[in-house]
Formats: C-alpha cells, structure tokens, sequence
C-alpha cells in the first residue's frame, strides 16, 4: 500500500496537503530486494547536472541561508526526461511527485526537505557557532535535498579562505540515485556558487533566481574543491549490508547524520546497524534528527533509542534538542560510542 507522512513537508514548493488520515504503516520488501547500495563519484553525477537550476533560499538562522533547487523545476526536469526516455527510473519518480510523499521502496521522500532536516541544520549552526567543528568525514544517511551537510559545506568553504576546513570528506547517501543527480548535487553546486558570487563581490545573492550552469561554472567548482581539499562521493541504494560494506574503507566517519530516517520500524533496524557500522572504531557521534512519534506509520524516537541501545550495550545515546511547543514534537539523537570525546 502507498505511504504518506501525516504532515505537510516543509517545503515551499510542495504543493501536497496534509493526509486527513492515518496512513497504513508500509510493508517494506525484503533488504535482497530492495534497490542495491552503489558508489557514485562526484565525477560521475557532474557529467548529468542540469544546464539551468531554479532555486529558493530557505533561512535556516539569521545568519545562515541555504539554497535549494526548486521543486517545480525538478518536475519539469523529470517530465522532459520522461518524454524522451519512456519507462524507467525518471518514471518512478514522476510516481513519487504525485499525491504520494513515499512510496517504499521505490521513493523514499529525498526530494523534498522535511522540518527535522531544518532542526538538525540549525543546531549544527550552534554547534559550530560555540566551538567550531573538529570532524573530517561526514557521512548523511537518507541525505535527499541535505540541508545539515549543505550547512556544513557552507561552514567548510567560509573556513577555508582563512584556515585548514573543518570537514574534507563528505559521503551523502539517498535511497534513488535520481534524487542524488536531480537535488542533493546541484543544491551543493548552489551553495558553492552562492559563496562564491558573495566572496567575490558581485553583488548581492538573490533568495530566488536562476543559476546557469555553464561549462566554465562546473570547471571553476571542481577546481576549487581540488585546491581546498575537499572530497564528495556519493551512495544510493537501500540500508543494509551492502551499503555497510560499500562504507567500510570509508569509515569510521567523525560526524553521521540522519534527518526524518526512523519513520518506518521495518527500515529504522536497517539504518540503525549502517549508523552504528559507520561510527565503529573511532571516536565520532551520530545525529539523529526525527519526529517524537510518526502517528499511523509506528515509527518513534523512544523506540529508535532503545533499539540502539540493544544493538550495542557500550553506545552513548542521548537527546539533545527537544521542540515541544508544536503539535508533533521533534527531538535530535546523539549517538557515540565509548571512544568519543564528551
């Protein structure tokens, strides 16, 4: 049966409302049957960005923006393509910008920015605003538009003109690969450029507009991550233990982040063993932001906590940030194992 969250995305594009009814808890496929993990090099996904991208800005703090691409502009992307190409993946997804927020396992909800990936977004800007980041590798599970790892490559990119970055790897993973082409990456192109257009001093940024994506643009942003350091790759496919094994050269990873990724109870054991895997043998901390309770679907946040808890005895779990004051509260999950520093 399809899924919808029963909440409206945060989203100003999102032209979905509110499901009146609870929806039926989805029935997930077995892991083997599931869209297999795979690697994605930054190289590989450039080859296939969009020639123009229409974008919002959404203000994350007084002092923070974050552009993204529009979702109109996804659609109109996605019909062209569909057009062209008959059946196939592009499909799927035109499924999924329909009346349906997710359907599972064929579209996980990763091209529209949901309110707990806001809320993590915005308390890694306090964190780095008290102490700044220590972390190198970022690893986000479940990444769609990314808006707490586009933070921290916003936070990397300002160091850099002055210091050595905070943060020189980033892994960003989506269950589809197409949201991964079609908005995580050119959501990290436009905030690269949007720093770059404001270093430069051309004026300011306009909060909507339109970037041409010209030859000379994509040339510019690859030569500028060489010269700062910075690494981006990317993985698609389901949790599990493909994508486990597919992270371990990476791993451990110093910062892992999740945002909105334990709605399901069928999933929420799957995401929990790649997050745990990923932070095993070093002394990073995951963060987990997610709804108190996800009403007709069965996913919670006590649940999740104990659910990690039995998986490792030894883990440091806490709640760090908690929004009471709205009509489903919110929380962020900290995880670490017994290596971390406190």
């Amino acid at each position: 049966m399809a899924f919808r969250f029963n909440f409206a995305a945060d989203d100003s594009d999102d032209d979905s409302t509110p499901n009146p009814q609870p929806a039926a808890a989805p029935q997930s496929l077995p892991e083997e049957l599931q869209a297999p993990a795979r690697h994605h090099t930054l190289q590989e996904l450039m080859t296939r960005i969009p020639r123009n991208i229409s974008y919002a800005t959404i203000s994350i703090t007084p002092m923070v923006s974050i552009p993204r691409r529009q979702l109109y502009d996804v659609r109109m992307q996605l019909m062209d393509e569909d057009e062209l190409n008959g059946d196939g993946p592009e499909r799927d997804m035109v499924v999924g910008l329909g009346k349906e927020d997710i359907r599972t396992s064929l579209y996980e909800g990763g091209l529209k920015s949901w309110e707990c990936s806001v809320d993590l977004a915005r308390h890694l800007a306090s964190l780095y605003g008290q102490a700044g980041p220590e972390s190198k590798k970022v690893l986000e599970l479940g990444c769609g538009t990314s808006l707490p790892s586009l933070f921290l490559f916003q936070a990397t990119l300002s160091a850099t003109q002055t210091s050595k970055p905070p943060f020189t790897h980033f892994t960003l993973a989506d269950y589809n690969l197409e949201v991964l082409r079609l908005v995580t990456l050119p959501n990290i192109l436009l905030s690269w450029a949007m720093l770059d257009h404001l270093s430069s001093s051309s004026g300011p940024w306009e909060p909507e507009g339109d970037l041409d994506v010209t030859e000379s643009l994509t040339a510019a942003f690859l030569s500028d991550l060489s010269r700062r350091g910075i690494a981006l790759d990317f993985v698609s496919g389901g949790w599990g233990v493909e994508m486990t094994e597919l992270l371990k050269p990476a791993s451990p990873y110093d910062l892992a982040l999740g945002s909105e990724t334990i709605y399901s109870p069928s999933t929420t054991p799957l995401f929990a063993d790649v997050l745990l895997e990923a932070l095993k043998g070093g002394e990073g901390s995951g963060l987990v932001a997610a709804k108190q309770i996800y009403f007709g679907v069965g996913g919670s946040v006590t649940d999740f906590v104990n659910l990690v808890r039995s998986k490792d005895s030894n883990v440091q779990i806490r709640v760090v940030m908690e929004e009471k004051e709205v009509g489903v509260g919110r929380s962020i999950v900290k995880i670490s194992n017994t290596l971390a520093r406190p």
